[in-house]
């Protein structure tokens, strides 16, 4: 483990001079920060936090927060490249544990934005961290084939690779089979491996030495060039390879249906998701289909009504939950603040008449929105729900909406949960509002969430746990196996259709 840390500590002295630098052809000044600039940076970021931050101590106690920041503040301030201040920054936020509050690639401004997607310093090929193995999925170069596994990148072993960027991914509190699936790039998103491993250790000369093992059990030694993400994407897209589609799709097949939800974020959209839910029901309710499979595994959360929506067509009777009270940080969002603050709505920043002084208890100082939580909530059943067996596929990508979701699953039996752990967390999240704090001399930029979830019980730090756990296998995956719908068809399989035995449909309005 010493050569590894040896390895990224000589990477980061250089990655202004040579890695970075050379990616952006505009130069050194484009990346390069004065020691006042990082400065600033730090100054302005650690402010935001303790201005804007709901439940810094969520997940850790205050000495372990005040560690993590005195941290941030020693290795922001000697940062003398945007690459650098994005990996102090990276490193502070995931070390909260609080998985609303990262460095969001897609709110990176100037410097930090082209560093971070436009360098040329990214593998090129994809892959996919499977029992802590990497499988290749796809790949540009043609030394690389998907299937492939590799060993070793730059002489570090793919064991350390992980251990190296695990203290910069995100998740809540303990939840650490979330933060490994960010480095996946079988997500909606960008992968984390992308981002951070040419920071932490970047190509030598422009080239990656890999060592790699084939299906066939023979390892070879390679060199491939480094590539930008858009060279990358091109050279797959004429292999007719493309990033996953977040478009929800519907299908039946025999006496089975099928929902796959890769998203519950429609924020910009037009797409009716309320329609598409009750007319999948309707057809399913219509043809008597007695079993249905929502497969929500690449869904990392967003409106929390579609949950509610689709457990409507599942329950038989209301069903009850404990209701979360929100609570902020501030009543008015201090301008010295928010002037570096951007958000979708800037009436975040004003609680004016919504909130009241918190003066009891560990959130004391805090506010908390009117009227106070009354302790439940409800969810009515449609008039008419469905009367199949339902399975839900879940991993550890679900948090925030479809950590909240599978919850109440869970509570409620309405279906059956089949495959690994959530990454959404039992002590609740902090999010629901969120504003990114924009670093203005590198460019940086870290969401911050503007609400905390708190319960009148308390809460354990925990996922949820599937009723079906299927753990993952590297060579079922290199073969192109799904194990876990493998595991939902069986237990189809094992499942007498007593609706159609005795005449009576499943299904019927």
């Amino acid at each position: 483990m010493r050569a590894l840390v040896n390895v990224a500590a000589i990477a980061l002295l250089f990655i202004g001079e040579t890695g970075l630098v050379q990616a952006d052809q505009g130069g050194a000044a484009a990346v390069a920060l004065s020691a006042e600039q990082s400065a600033q940076d730090v100054r302005i970021l650690k402010r935001a936090l303790l201005d804007m931050h709901p439940a810094l101590t969520k997940y850790l106690s205050q000495t372990d927060f005040d560690a993590t920041l005195k941290r941030f503040e020693d290795r922001g301030n000697a940062a003398r490249s945007v690459g650098e201040m994005y990996l102090a920054a990276t490193e502070m936020a995931a070390g909260i544990r609080c998985g609303h509050t990262w460095t969001n690639v897609l709110n990176q401004e100037g410097s930090a934005k082209r560093v971070l997607l436009e360098s040329a310093d990214k593998l090129p090929f994809t892959v996919m961290l499977v029992a802590n193995r990497w499988l290749v999925l796809a790949s540009a170069d043609a030394a690389v084939n998907a299937g492939d596994e590799v060993l070793s990148i730059n002489g570090i072993e793919a064991a350390d690779i992980v251990t190296a960027l695990m203290p910069y991914l995100r998740a809540d509190g303990s939840s650490d089979g979330k933060r490994l699936r960010q480095l996946n790039h079988n997500r909606s998103d960008f992968s984390q491996m992308d981002i951070l491993w040419p920071l932490l250790a970047p190509p030598e000369g422009g080239r990656y030495a890999l060592s790699i093992r084939r299906p066939s059990g023979q390892r070879d030694q390679i060199t491939v060039a480094a590539t930008t993400l858009a060279r990358r994407a091109a050279a797959l897209a004429d292999k007719g390879i493309t990033t996953e589609s977040e478009a929800w799709q519907f299908r039946i097949a025999g006496n089975t249906a099928f929902m796959t939800l890769p998203t519950f974020s429609f924020w910009n959209s037009d797409f009716d998701w309320a329609a598409f839910i009750d007319g999948a029901f309707a057809e399913l309710n219509s043809r008597n289909i007695p079993h249905l499979v929502i497969d929500i595994r690449l869904n990392e959360g967003g409106d929390g009504a579609i949950g509610g929506k689709i457990l409507a067509h599942l329950i038989r009777r209301p069903l009850q939950f404990l209701s979360d009270q929100s609570t902020s940080a501030y009543e008015r969002a201090p301008y010295i603040t928010a002037k570096y603050m951007d958000t979708w709505d800037y009436s975040f920043f004003d609680r004016t008449g919504q909130v009241e002084r918190i003066r009891e208890g560990t959130a004391a100082g805090k506010y908390r929105f009117l009227p106070k939580a009354n302790g439940l909530q409800t969810i009515e059943p449609i008039a008419h729900p469905y009367k199949g067996k339902t399975y839900i596929l879940i991993s550890a990508e679900n948090s925030s909406a479809t950590f909240q979701f599978a919850k109440l699953v869970k509570d409620s039996g309405s279906a059956t949960l089949i495959g690994q752990a959530t990454g959404g967390n039992q002590r609740g999240l902090n999010g629901g509002q969120l504003a990114w704090v924009v670093l203005p001399n590198s460019g940086v930029a870290v969401d911050i969430p503007l609400l905390a979830a708190t319960y009148t019980e308390a809460t354990p730090d925990a996922s949820i746990v599937p009723d079906v756990t299927v753990l993952p296998s590297f060579e079922a995956s290199a073969a192109g196996r799904d194990l876990e719908m493998e595991a939902v068809l069986r237990l189809i399989d094992s499942t007498p259709d007593r609706s159609r035995e005795s005449g009576t449909p499943c299904c019927a309005h």
